[in-house]
């Protein structure tokens, strides 16, 4: 099934000691990218998301971010007993040994170096991530789900457009015809205008239109167009990524459109090229937010 690039998810996961809020956002990139953005603590789970993701989203940019209701600070802030029993004996030891009188206060020994530190809390990241993991899938799976909805719009536009190229391309055949007359007319007035007025020599101009009339044919552009708008449609219809296929096609059509034009002499294939150009280049736009 054909998918946009562009969609959101949401969902939550918790326990007794955590709870997580995931939310996805993607839109459209020519390749598969991430962004992240996550708390502190989780750092050491980026690749493993990222990783999670990659099972996900086959192209497009892919923004993740993770919030931890009341996430714990980074560590607890003690007091190192030992050192400050070390302190205060040497406290001791000055005021027996010199006479000095008074105690120690609060404030003489807030003063003192690394007395106290805080021990860093190591977190289990693997109890954190089977709590993570399931709504960082949910969050994944409900932007899949807006991703489809959103491809399938696309597709019924898209298919509209292949039709109205289908039927200009009709009439442009039906007035394949029209285009060897347009061209007979112009070299006759063209020679008719080297000339002079003198007179025209009816076979040679009947040999000199038959050799345009060859190169002017465009039977073979028409079926080429026919064919690859077979072959855009049938992309549409596969499960997958298919936008970097479906954009070739685009080119291969967009390129029997310019050769339709540049043998066309006739002002209304002329004009119906143009109009294939225009559904041509609405098509290119919806490709590009097609995975």
């Amino acid at each position: 099934m054909t998918c946009s690039m562009t969609g959101y998810g949401r969902a939550e996961a918790e326990n007794d000691k955590y709870k997580f809020t995931v939310e996805i956002i993607t839109v459209n990139n020519r390749f598969l990218e991430y962004q992240a953005r996550l708390p502190k603590t989780l750092s050491p789970l980026e690749n493993t998301i990222k990783n999670l993701l990659s099972t996900k989203f086959s192209r497009g940019k892919v923004n993740v971010t993770v919030n931890w209701e009341q996430e714990p600070v980074d560590g607890a802030v003690v007091l190192d007993e030992a050192r400050a029993d070390a302190y205060f004996k040497i406290y001791q030891l000055l005021r027996t040994r010199f006479g000095l009188e008074g105690a120690p206060s609060i404030r003489d020994f807030a003063s003192l170096p690394d007395l106290v530190k805080v021990e860093k809390r190591e977190d289990d990241m693997e109890k954190i991530w089977e709590v993570l993991k399931p709504a960082i899938e949910s969050a994944a799976d409900a932007a899949n789900v807006m991703r489809s909805a959103e491809g399938q719009n696309l597709v019924k536009d898209m298919i509209s457009r292949t039709r109205i190229i289908r039927k200009v391309t009709a009439e442009i055949e039906a007035l394949a015809g029209q285009n060897v007359h347009a061209y007979q007319a112009r070299l006759k007035a063209r020679i008719e205008e080297l000339l002079g007025g003198a007179e025209i020599d009816d076979q040679r101009v009947a040999i000199e239109v038959a050799l345009l009339a060859d190169k002017s044919d465009i039977t073979e552009e028409c079926v080429r167009l026919k064919s690859h708008l077979d072959q855009f449609e049938s992309s549409l219809g596969e499960s997958g990524p298919v936008g970097k296929r479906l954009n070739f096609i685009l080119q291969e059509l967009n390129r029997e459109t310019n050769t339709i034009g540049d043998k066309s002499a006739y002002y209304e294939i002329s004009r119906r090229v143009i109009a294939v150009k225009e559904e041509i280049e609405r098509l290119r736009e919806q490709v590009q937010n097609i995975e």
